[in-house]
């Protein structure tokens, strides 16, 4: 197969190096990551480096890993397993398949999820195209018995990214975004260890900020599994977690600070960010987190034009210390 795309990636492998490297958390994933490796394996283009971290997965994902690719001999050289003694969460996961990573773009793959074939040929072609320093592409949000296509329609510019990201309406993952890995090493953007829910958006909206151009691809490349509980993000909020969404709501407001960013739809995403930080520990944390509650103006809360209804409920009835009716909303 001498296509073009194949051509160039031969030039990376002689260099040690590779126009992608794909990073995919192993963890309780053993009913999916057949399904997830085989869509990885069979990809079109050939010049992919695939990291695969073992976060201390107690069952039999990692026997089920090398048996598929056993099966993918030509694969094998291109692919690293690695494993961490301990189970560090999702963070550290990907902190440790960035730091090895040899790739020109940088992707995540969640063990549980599967891609399109022809995925990360297209992304990166698009990205050759536009000079492109992220790539973005639709998704599938897949259900037990259906499936629906998320367009994400991104904005054209930096500061209305990072505006769609902090107020939710673009998710913060970096499985459907293909991201330059200079981006991370230039600006030194790590995951921070230990925050193991919307800890891709901690890292996402700063490598949109220093991103020169941003790309779409409006093909539904990416499949996001809904029907994992065993998945990082299924269960009831640690404190752990609850810690990290509070260290995300400062550290937004400090490199908005630090970077002077005097953008209004940023600044009012912030905001909607803090709200929302706030009513999802009250709705799925420690109610004791709630006393951030007196930071937040009741009249932003009310009036936010895109805050969920039930948000504002919740925030409300705090204000009102009307604690037992927030049980009711709650539960």
């Amino acid at each position: 197969d001498r296509s073009p795309s194949r051509g160039l990636g031969d030039v990376y492998k002689r260099q040690n190096m590779y126009l992608i490297s794909v990073i995919i958390p192993i963890y309780k994933v053993e009913q999916y990551i057949e399904k997830c490796a085989r869509s990885l394996f069979e990809q079109t283009l050939s010049s992919i480096e695939f990291i695969f971290v073992d976060d201390c997965s107690p069952d039999n994902s990692i026997n089920i890993l090398q048996s598929v690719l056993n099966k993918y001999p030509d694969k094998i050289p291109h692919t690293k397993i690695i494993h961490h003694n301990i189970n560090r969460g999702i963070a550290a996961v990907r902190n440790s398949g960035t730091a090895i990573a040899q790739g020109k773009y940088i992707i995540g793959c969640d063990g549980d999820d599967w891609v399109e074939p022809n995925m990360y040929e297209s992304m990166y072609k698009k990205a050759q195209q536009t000079k492109a320093d992220i790539v973005i592409c639709d998704w599938m949000q897949v259900y037990q018995n259906s499936s629906k296509r998320i367009y994400v329609n991104p904005p054209a510019n930096n500061m209305d990214c990072i505006a769609a990201l902090l107020s939710g309406r673009m998710h913060g993952s970096v499985w459907n975004k293909l991201i330059k890995r200079e981006l991370y090493t230039k600006y030194n953007i790590v995951y921070i260890e230990g925050m193991n829910y919307c800890e891709d958006l901690f890292v996402t909206y700063k490598l949109f900020y220093h991103a020169h151009s941003i790309a779409y691809t409006n093909q539904p490349f990416y499949n996001y599994r809904q029907i994992n509980p065993n998945s990082y993000t299924s269960s009831k909020l640690s404190q752990s977690s609850q810690s990290g969404l509070i260290f995300l709501a400062n550290d937004v407001k400090e490199f908005i600070s630090r970077n002077h960013i005097d953008d209004k739809a940023v600044n009012d995403s912030y905001e909607y960010l803090k709200i929302s930080i706030i009513a999802n520990l009250l709705l799925h944390g420690d109610k004791s987190n709630a006393t951030q509650i007196e930071k937040v103006k009741m009249q932003d809360v009310l009036l936010h034009p895109s805050l969920p209804f039930y948000y504002k409920i919740v925030v409300l009835l705090l204000k009102c210390n009307c604690k037992k009716s927030i049980k009711v909303v709650c539960y």
